[in-house]
């Protein structure tokens, strides 16, 4: 393992539930700038809220006229078409802006941490210098899941088989991956 740049960027990935967080939280505490994706993908819910609302109907709008998360959420889960749909609505904009908050830290010297469990997919990883993967036990991540969501134990099984693909083993150029198991807390 060779020595990181002066303002690294390094991804964190993996599985729903396998400890992202927890990684991205011991990198907070070092100084680094954490950029979680999934806030970018919540803001650009409410940027893109129109766009979604006419390719999923007003159903998945809440009380308060924003985007119901639960709503939308298992209906993507649920069917791949509308997974993409909805991907290729909110993905763009976030990339984009990920893009540009690394720029910024790097013009600042300051070190990012990456955190996304979508890294490969949306070619988040070609912006990282290194990549940890986590890794959980599947019983442990159901747990943890259960006990953060709420959900019924058959749609947290649903969304993690949804998962299987992104985490295909593939040969990424450019990047070292190193993986950390997690089996109780980092």
């Amino acid at each position: 393992m060779g020595h990181l740049s002066e303002a690294p960027v390094v991804g964190l990935t993996g599985k729903a539930c396998a400890g992202k967080d927890e990684a991205a939280e011991l990198f907070r505490r070092r100084g680094w700038l954490v950029l979680d994706v999934d806030a970018y993908g919540h803001r650009a819910l409410e940027v893109e809220k129109e766009r979604v609302l006419e390719s999923f109907g007003y159903g998945v709008r809440g009380n308060d006229g924003r985007i119901d998360r639960k709503k939308l959420g298992a209906l993507v889960f649920a069917d791949r078409d509308s997974r993409d749909l909805l991907e290729s609505i909110v993905h763009p904009r976030m990339k984009q802006e990920v893009a540009a908050d690394i720029e910024e830290a790097r013009l600042e010297r300051r070190p990012v941490c990456l955190n996304a469990a979508l890294l490969f997919k949306m070619d988040l990883h070609l912006h990282c210098e290194r990549v940890l993967m986590i890794k959980a036990p599947l019983l442990l991540r159901v747990w943890r899941a259960r006990r953060r969501d709420g959900l019924p134990i058959y749609q947290i099984i649903g969304r993690m088989i949804s998962q299987r693909a992104l985490f295909a083993k593939k040969k990424m150029e450019n990047v070292d991956i190193y993986t950390v198991w997690n089996y109780t807390k980092l």
